[in-house]
């Protein structure tokens, strides 16, 4: 059944907008800062006798009246305010002290007579606060004209004195999860040692080990073990500095920089803004299809954006304005649907693709010259095509099973289209922007032709944009992920230093009873390659975990006459799976890109972590199912 809006209910939302947008304050802010609020604002009629702010409540949310009046209480003294009596300079608003820094409400408001107001997230006005010093001081003079409260009253509660005197609680799962690093890392180097290996081998196994400890516990940042790995290896004299930092030139490093520049654009300019709301204006409006269009984003991406954590920083925008705009809830099973999409739509097909992760780059390049050749970027994708299909149908029926219950809420069309009016025209930097994408695109398909790297391709790209001023000394601080890039940089170097102690030979041997089965029972050497990984990927980030069974099974292959690729693409699929946070890159990044929205507990993680658990299940199963595919075109 089809239900109809009436027209008056589409004016009156038309005129709440523009008395947004035509707000003395709001008219200071950019078009782009104020497109994004548009899509989380709210509208309430407030009946007569209503609270519509409490004391002390949390300050998260800020009201602009549109019409009625209002009574003030603090501590036993009372004032009235109405809409006729406000500054028009400073704008009607009220709880402007969230915006001002203060946590708690610092006092209550009833509604004297029947009100509207619209409701604005504290989060939006802080954004748009901070960009502009004189935005902030029309809201600190907003403040200030209710005459209730003094300055010195906007406070945190943090630097307040009542707080100070009270003593943070004991950290007794940092200080167990360092206890168990130490103990742990010892008992491995003293097995390492007793095993007889050589010293130096023996050292590099339990800084490894150490740094698998720092990620399980979470009692550090993800790229501070990679460092300290790092660092280690230097003061132990294990390899020369030049080798333990040589991640840091590599050409992936300068890819994954190179990317984030170019995405820096594309969100700085407003394009993955515009390109979100254009996608949200095509589909259904309902959960499932915002769900969709995340994932969608993810996926559109995977080709041109060769890095995981590249794509989350360019559609983590898209999801904050989502999830911000469906009245987020704790725990909130919708919200991890959401979350899972993106993560989804960022991660799932990376090995579908040459150019979805770097990880695919460095297995290519150790490919001999006649497999490389066979499986370039179109050859590679028609090989895992397959695959890649049943992925796609076991992620949205998984998807459709573990969030069957996810609550339903859905985005006016008005507003979207409202926001895209907000936006403007394509801009310049926009134009640049896509212009960026598809040299880079181009440059990607017609690698055979002009002999050029990705990455140094890339790299040329962004020092174009720099060059012409199109990524500044703002842009390269705030919106290139620099602790990812510290992180990819400080892993790479594992590798060579891995042959340096003979760590990579040691592995090899290890694992040398897979090659039987190789030999012998192909679907059984399946099997349990994709479980050892699943266990190592517990313990191992997935680049070494690629890098370790790579480099063990490609001599294997051959002398088994099995495709490289084969075994090449199984190791990618399955090491991009993962179950927790810890073990994915762009996972704890998003997270981190939640946190500082203020959303970092709004949804299901556990929901999260059982789809992780079904996928890879799906994963297998559709790997085994590829196996006729593969036959028939003679990889195996």
């Amino acid at each position: 059944m089809t239900t109809l809006i009436e027209p008056s209910v589409i004016s009156s939302e038309h005129s709440r907008l523009d008395t947004l947008l035509s707000d003395p304050i709001m008219k200071k802010a950019s078009s782009s800062d104020l497109a994004h609020m548009l899509m989380h604002v709210e509208y309430r009629n407030v009946k007569k006798g209503e609270i519509l702010i409490r004391e002390n409540d949390p300050a998260d949310k800020v009201f602009l009246i549109e019409s009625g009046a209002f009574k003030f209480l603090r501590q036993g003294s009372q004032t009235e305010i109405d809409r006729r009596k406000i500054d028009p300079i400073s704008g009607g608003y009220l709880g402007q002290e969230a915006v001002l820094g203060a946590e708690d409400y610092n006092l209550s408001i009833i509604a004297s007579e029947p009100s509207d107001v619209i409701v604005i997230p504290a989060r939006d006005l802080i954004n748009i606060a901070n960009t502009s010093p004189e935005i902030k001081n029309h809201f600190f003079q907003s403040y200030t004209n209710r005459d209730i409260a003094t300055p010195e009253k906007i406070v945190q509660k943090k630097g307040s004195l009542d707080t100070l005197e009270k003593q943070d609680p004991f950290p007794v799962k940092e200080t167990l999860g360092w206890i168990i690093t130490l103990l742990g890392t010892l008992g491995v180097w003293i097995t390492a040692s007793h095993f007889g290996l050589e010293k130096n081998t023996a050292y590099y196994i339990a800084i490894i080990a150490s740094a698998v400890f720092m990620w399980i516990f979470n009692i550090v940042p993800a790229f501070a073990p990679p460092l300290f790995v790092v660092l280690m290896v230097i003061l132990l004299d294990i390899v020369p500095p030049s080798v333990a930092v040589s991640g840091f030139a590599s050409g992936s490093f300068f890819m994954l920089l190179s990317v984030f520049g170019v995405g820096a654009v594309m969100v700085v300019s407003g394009l993955t803004f515009r390109l979100s709301l254009l996608i949200l204006n095509l589909v259904p409006s309902s959960s499932f299809w915002y769900s969709v269009s995340l994932f969608c984003s993810g996926l559109i991406l995977t080709p041109v954006v060769p890095s995981q954590g590249a794509r989350t920083a360019i559609i983590s925008p898209f999801l904050v304005d989502l999830m911000g705009a469906s009245e987020p809830r704790q725990k909130d099973v919708l919200g991890a649907n959401f979350v899972n999409s993106t993560l989804g739509g960022v991660g799932l097909m990376a090995s579908v693709f040459l150019t979805g992760k770097p990880a695919n780059l460095i297995v290519l390049g150790l490919f001999d010259y006649q497999t490389q050749f066979a499986f370039q970027w179109l050859n590679w994708l028609f090989a895992a095509s397959f695959t890649g299909i049943l992925m796609l149908s076991m992620f949205f029926a998984i998807s459709w099973f573990v969030f069957k219950d996810a609550r339903n809420f859905k985005i006016s069309r008005n507003i979207i289209s409202k926001q895209l009016k907000v936006l403007g025209p394509v801009s310049s930097l926009e134009w640049t922007a896509l212009g960026s994408i598809a040299i880079l695109v181009i440059g990607i398909l017609f690698t055979s032709v002009h002999k050029i790297d990705i990455p140094w391709m890339s790299f040329a790209i962004l020092t174009v944009l720099i060059l012409f001023g199109f990524i500044g000394k703002n842009e390269i601080k705030s919106h290139i992920d620099w602790t990812t890039l510290i992180f990819v940089g400080a892993i790479i170097a594992w590798l060579p230093v891995m042959s340096a102690t003979g760590l990579d030979k040691l592995v090899a041997d290890n694992l040398g009873w897979l090659g039987d089965y190789m030999k012998t029972s192909l679907p059984l050497f399946i099997g349990l390659l994709c479980a050892v990984i699943v266990i190592v990927r517990l313990f191992l980030p997935e680049p070494i975990t690629v890098i370790l069974f790579v480099t063990a099974l490609f001599p294997l292959a051959n002398s088994a006459g099995i495709s490289p690729w084969i075994v090449g693409f199984i190791i990618l699929t399955m090491a991009e799976a993962y179950i927790f946070s810890y073990q994915c890159g762009y996972f704890i990044q998003l997270k981190e890109i939640l946190g500082s929205n203020s959303l970092e507990s709004v949804y299901d993680e556990r929901r999260i972590i059982v789809f992780n658990i079904l996928m890879i299940i799906g994963r297998v199963l559709a790997i085994y199912a590829s196996i006729p595919f593969w036959r028939y075109m003679n990889i195996i």
